[in-house]
């Protein structure tokens, strides 16, 4: 059954990935054709070709063949005339995106004995048909990013969080220790939809910094009962440069029920690892106390159950785990509890669909700019991947079942495709743009050879850069 659905994943992940490529090489082949530059071929994938086919069309008056003759109109039966289309459409071996032809792409060579005249070559254009052309590929990489945001916003169900709804979200298993368990709060008998109406939570066997262990401390006081609203973590964006120690290590806990030790508003540097605790108000009694390998968590809560419409009262314990195995500080997370603040589901209106498949666009091309900017930077070169983190990205999406989350993926892709050929290095859109764009300001041309140099360069070094992303994918993958 895993084979299985390997191959399937495989399948799909080739055939996604083909799109996106041959939909920015259909943009270079379409302006092409505009501008009147002769194509030879078209093609999905690379390696051998096992097909290939001419569309035919009817001859159009003063069209000539390709020893300059002129073409009749009709055939001697008096039906129109139609003959092959310059440019051959192909199916090759290896289906990993494909490629367009044009004559003069390279150099003022010609294919297969094709007498292409200067005029109608990419070199023979002028140079803003040339842009044009240039920029034809990435414009339609956008626009399919843009056109699967829209339609995730479009079609698919939204999720949005409640963080002043005492409904809660309850997951039924958590991952702890690279292992799935049944969450906690799920054994206790919550379910997602409960409505929190009291918590307070016990801690035991904290140690101080004389390694003295502090047990039965109880935060917020038994006498100071309350809502779980009141002792929310920090909404995101409310202030970027400050996280809770549970927001920061464990993400996926949100911030339904805290760990006191986690819940410490703390500032974060993460080069030198640097965590700075807030001591006042609340998490005075905690000040300078620190989980260790034995310490437990006892939550005690009171819930109105959505099942029954009653008010239960339960309580459940978590123990502590480590961070990071490898990390040096001595601090302790509290394992998750399986409880986040309250998701539901809701659809976009047609307006609200475009505004945000618009703000995604922007703010996703921004951050895509940003992170090539880090790319060389050490935390720069933790989150970036090659083609096989792609390939898990897109297999999770196809476990997932969500349509939204495939199409956002992909659309993310488009997006990374078109502004990486933005760049302005060698073998990319963008340089053959900027080379455009500085010949015609100059009036002067580079030499073919200074351009194939530079082309066949940069060509290497985006070789040599997919492979070490495919060595890292695999030695220290994102998580």
């Amino acid at each position: 059954m895993e084979v299985w659905k390997t191959i399937l994943n495989i399948i799909i992940f080739i055939l996604c990935l083909s799109t996106v490529v041959c939909i920015h090489e259909a943009g270079h082949l379409t302006v092409a054709k505009l501008c009147n530059v002769y194509c030879y071929e078209f093609s999905i994938g690379f390696g051998p070709r096992f097909f290939k086919h001419y569309f035919k069309h009817k001859v159009k008056a003063g069209e000539k063949d390709k020893d300059g003759n002129e073409i009749p109109l009709f055939k001697a039966d008096g039906k129109p005339n139609k003959i092959n289309g310059e440019t051959v459409f192909s199916i090759r071996a290896f289906p990993l995106g494909g490629y367009v032809s044009m004559a003069g792409e390279d150099d003022d060579s010609n294919e297969d004995g094709i007498s292409v005249p200067k005029e109608r070559t990419l070199l023979g254009v002028n140079h803003f048909k040339q842009i044009c052309i240039m920029l034809a590929g990435i414009a339609m990489n956008f626009l399919l990013a843009f056109v699967l945001f829209l339609c995730d916003y479009a079609f698919c169900t939204q999720k949005a969080t409640d963080y002043s709804s005492p409904e809660i979200t309850v997951s039924e298993t958590l991952t702890v220790n690279s292992s799935n368990v049944i969450s906690p709060s799920y054994q206790a008998g919550l379910r997602s939809g409960d409505k929190i109406l009291t918590l307070y939570q016990q801690y035991d066997n904290l140690k101080d910094a004389n390694n003295n262990i502090k047990s039965g401390l109880i935060f917020p006081k038994s006498t100071k009962e309350t809502t779980l609203t009141s002792y929310l973590s920090l909404k995101p964006g409310s202030n970027s440069n400050r996280y809770s120690l549970d927001d920061y290590s464990t993400a996926s806990i949100a911030y339904a029920v805290q760990d006191v030790i986690n819940r410490q508003y703390i500032t974060v540097d993460s080069q030198n690892k640097e965590y700075t605790l807030s001591t006042t108000g609340d998490f005075s009694e905690f000040s300078g106390l620190l989980a260790t390998k034995d310490s437990t968590r006892t939550i005690y809560l009171s819930y109105l159950s959505k099942e029954t419409s009653k008010v239960v009262t339960t309580s459940f314990a978590t123990t502590s785990v480590l961070v990071n195995e490898s990390d040096t500080i001595s601090y302790y997370n509290m394992e998750k509890v399986g409880i986040s603040s309250y998701i539901y589901d809701y659809k976009c209106t047609g307006t609200e669909a475009w505004g945000r498949a618009g703000s995604d666009f922007g703010n996703l091309f921004v951050g895509i700019y940003t992170a090539i900017g880090q790319l060389f930077t050490p935390s720069g070169w933790q989150s970036v991947g090659g083609i096989v983190s792609v390939y898990k990205m897109s297999s999770a999406g196809v476990t997932s079942g969500s349509l939204a989350y495939f199409l956002r993926l992909w659309g993310y892709i488009s997006l990374n495709l078109g502004c990486f050929n933005l760049l302005p290095f060698p073998g990319l859109d963008g340089w053959q743009t900027l080379m455009a764009l500085m010949e015609s300001i100059s009036r002067k041309k580079f030499s073919s050879k200074f351009k194939n140099t530079a082309n066949t360069i940069g060509l290497i070094v985006l070789m040599v850069l997919a492979v070490l992303l495919i060595v890292k994918d695999f030695i220290n993958p994102i998580n």
